[in-house]
């Protein structure tokens, strides 16, 4: 099963052991009233959230419609900027085609950043057989792999664990896999956060491939967007040699200017944040900065399947928020384990299914029913998937191959209450008879037990017995002239069925010749297994897939609404004073000088974070240079490696546009910027941002910055919030950020 985890039972089954677990359901509860409450918060800040919605959905059913054109527009400007592009019809392809590179660049060990898709296709077990130590970098992942658990929450896996039960698996198990975790290490979340990075740390600076995944892979410009908050991303994407991104083929955006509308989308619904701390953006390869070999694994494991479906691709709009688990009333209880998926959850109850197969064992058989249909779901989805209307969809394609294997005790149930609901005189009779029988067997007033497979449903409740009498008596009783008789079985003007017209209409075709072997037709799973596999190369088999599907079912094309505050229109007053408050909040620090006093506020910040040794870019402008006795300023050269530059106190960088709504300040290798590496290895980082580069809104900064730069978005200090969901300064990225503002004079 693609993402399944081995051996797990079906949905009730699970759900019923981990319901009992009240440490979980605590912790669960805790975590998840937190992140809506925040969600909520946030959400409300943005008056044009509903607009928002409405065009990230058609964003992205717009690419769905025509995904061959978008695939090969982004192959085609991917390998124009030196990168590789692969394609993979399924996990054991894609496995095959990443150990391949990783035992070609001779790497023994690879660093991931936090990837679905990888685990999905369980990539790590892959690597491991081929003798090779995958290592997760994101400091939940990290938790789940080092106490050998699984992850159960899409954007903190682990959701699950309190702060008490991490620090035990720190000291139980950070020395196998490298440096131990301290002594007297505490259960504060800071210093849990710090024996992450102390742990990590070197294996940053001397890495040589790493794993990542990708949130958005934009076809018109061929980037692809990393969104974190700790700066293990920032660490894999910068500094190896080789990058390798495995990608699923749903994460194709159209264009650049797209993003506009998703990033100001997917923070708040997954973490209630207006930004995460950082995204990458990457095209292929940038010489002088950031790895030299870049890879892109393009993944279809189903998801043509999943497209062919007119009602169940909208799934594939999901952006992995998380939003649905969060206001989930079933997911609180039993947690993300229960679903036996790496995608958990209400969103996991419909993607694992289209992508393995319905029905085709008992765990994807099992997930669309594991629901309420309260909608909360629907309410929160920031890309307006119909998940309750998908449930609905899957359950029925469920029933449907459980009637392939012949009638089960429910067909057969509904069968008979057909029988005595086709007929008002059935119907009377069985309820006088059923009350008299009811009432004889069960003295107390209340139905306790009943018989056989009817006893699950009092097991778990009673029923009252029914009325002495019926309503139709009592109706003919009350309104005489109303009672218009029924045609007799066999008359009138609808043709009377009886019990065998009934039951065979509720059996498949191939069972109606009055067999109930099931030898008439193969199992859905026994299809799937005989199927042929694609003809030709991988990428013509995912592309030929995607047409088919297409095909198969023809998108309705529309024209995405662009009623969402767009540039120059988001009505924010004083730009400067609102990010001011918003980098604030981020607990960055900011200062705001006149043009000629930019290195002496420069100089303040250092010394009084006690930076001594301080790296700038090469073509940072002479009058930022901080000139002050205990300073030493050096400039970046290509000699000075992740490790020497680690050695630097602190660093110094101009940017490309600061936006005020959302405290983000983005670089892009421009004028004064330098490369990655500078920005991220020291642990002080002062930014300068001129009055003149900020601008209100998301929309308003991406039209200010060429597509296909290595950019980097930073809002406040790298942090953490998957501890308890305290917010936690400095796991990999810098610990402290100062913002020089610099006002017109």
């Amino acid at each position: 099963m693609s993402g399944g985890f081995k051996d797990s039972p079906p949905f009730p089954e699970a759900a019923r052991a981990f319901i009992a677990d009240s440490q979980l359901r605590t912790n669960l509860r805790r975590a998840t009233t937190t992140i809506r409450a925040k969600r909520n918060r946030l959400v409300a800040e943005l008056p044009d959230f509903g607009q928002l919605r409405e065009a990230a959905a058609a964003i992205k059913d717009d690419a769905l419609g025509r995904l061959d054109e978008l695939l090969e527009e982004l192959e085609t400007n991917v390998t124009a900027a030196g990168g590789h592009v692969h394609f993979a019809r399924d996990a054991s392809e894609a496995n095959r085609i990443v150990v391949d590179l990783v035992e070609h660049s001779g790497a023994r060990e690879v660093l991931k950043v936090k990837s679905m898709t990888t685990a999905e296709i369980g990539l790590n077990e892959a690597l491991a057989a081929a003798g090779v130590d995958a290592i997760e970098t994101d400091l939940a992942e990290l938790i789940v792999q080092l106490g050998d658990d699984l992850p159960s929450h899409i954007v903190v896996p682990a959701i699950h664990r309190n702060r008490a039960e991490i620090r035990e698996i720190f000291l139980e198990h950070m020395a196998d896999r490298g440096l131990a975790a301290p002594v007297g290490l505490t259960d504060a979340p800071a210093d849990l956060a710090a024996a992450a990075r102390a742990h990590l740390r070197e294996r940053f600076l001397r890495a040589k491939v790493a794993i990542s995944g990708a949130n958005f892979a934009v076809a018109g410009s061929g980037s692809l967007v990393v969104i974190e908050s700790e700066g293990n991303g920032r660490m894999c994407v910068s500094l190896p040699d080789t990058l390798i991104s495995v990608v699923g083929i749903d994460k194709v955006i159209p264009s650049f200017s797209d993003l506009e509308v998703f990033v100001q989308l997917l923070a708040r619904s997954a973490t209630g944040e207006r930004m995460n701390p950082y995204t990458s953006i990457w095209t292929g390869v940038t010489p002088g900065d950031g790895p030299s070999d870049v890879h892109l694994v393009l993944l279809d494991n189903g998801r043509s399947k999943a497209l062919a479906d007119r009602v169940g691709r909208q799934a594939l709009r999901c952006i992995r928020c998380a939003a649905c688990l969060n206001v989930c009333p079933v997911y609180e209880r039993v947690g993300g384990h229960a679903y036996g998926s790496v995608y958990p959850g209400p969103i996991g109850a419909v993607l694992t299914p289209q992508l393995d197969g319905v029905a085709t064992d008992r765990v994807t058989a099992s997930l669309p029913f594991a629901s309420t249909l309260c909608g909360a779901c629907y309410e929160v989805c920031p890309v307006r998937i119909d998940i309750p209307r998908l449930l609905v969809h899957l359950r029925a394609r469920s029933v449907e191959h459980r009637q392939e294997r012949g009638p089960s005790v429910e067909a057969l149930t509904m069968a008979v209450a057909g029988v005595v609901l086709s007929s008002a005189r059935r119907l009377a009779f069985t309820e006088r008879v059923g009350g008299r029988v009811a009432r004889a067997v069960f003295r107390k007033g209340r139905i306790v037990w009943l018989p056989g497979p009817l006893g699950r449903w009092t097991a778990v409740r009673d029923a009252p017995l029914p009325a002495r009498r019926p309503f139709r008596d009592w109706w003919r009783a009350e309104h005489p002239m109303d009672v218009t008789p029924g045609p007799a079985p066999g008359t009138g003007s609808r043709p009377y069925l009886g019990p065998a017209h009934v039951l065979r209409a509720l059996l498949p075709g191939s069972l109606r010749s009055g067999t109930f072997s099931g030898g008439g037709s193969a199992t859905p799973r026994a299809r799937h297994r005989r199927e042929a596999e694609p003809p030709g190369s991988g990428r013509d088999a995912v592309l030929d897939a995607v047409r088919r599907a297409l095909d198969t079912a023809p998108p309705e094309r529309a024209p995405v609404p662009r009623a969402y505050r767009g540039p120059g229109a988001s009505g924010i007053a004083d730009p400067l004073a609102l990010l001011t408050e918003r980098l604030s909040d981020y607990r960055a620090e900011v200062t705001r000088v006149g043009a000629g006093h930019v290195a002496d506020a420069i100089a303040d910040r250092l010394v009084r974070r006690e930076g001594r040794r301080v790296v700038i870019p090469a073509d940072l402008p002479e009058a930022w240079i901080p000139g002050r006795e205990g300073l030493t300023v050096l400039v970046d050269t290509v000699s000075f490696g992740a490790l020497e530059l680690d050695g630097f106190d602190a660093s110094v960088t101009g940017c490309t546009v600061a936006i005020a709504d959302t405290g983000t300040i983005v670089l892009d290798g421009g004028p004064g910027q330098g490369r990655r590496a500078l920005s991220l290895l020291p642990d002080h980082l002062v930014v300068v941002v001129l009055a003149e580069q900020v601008v209100a809104g998301v929309p308003d900064g991406i039209a200010r910055i060429a597509p296909q730069t290595a950019q980097t978005w930073i809002s406040g200090p790298s942090a953490t919030s998957d501890i308890e969901l305290n917010r936690v300064e400095g796991v990999h990225g810098p610990r402290r950020l100062d913002v020089i503002l610099v006002e017109r004079d």
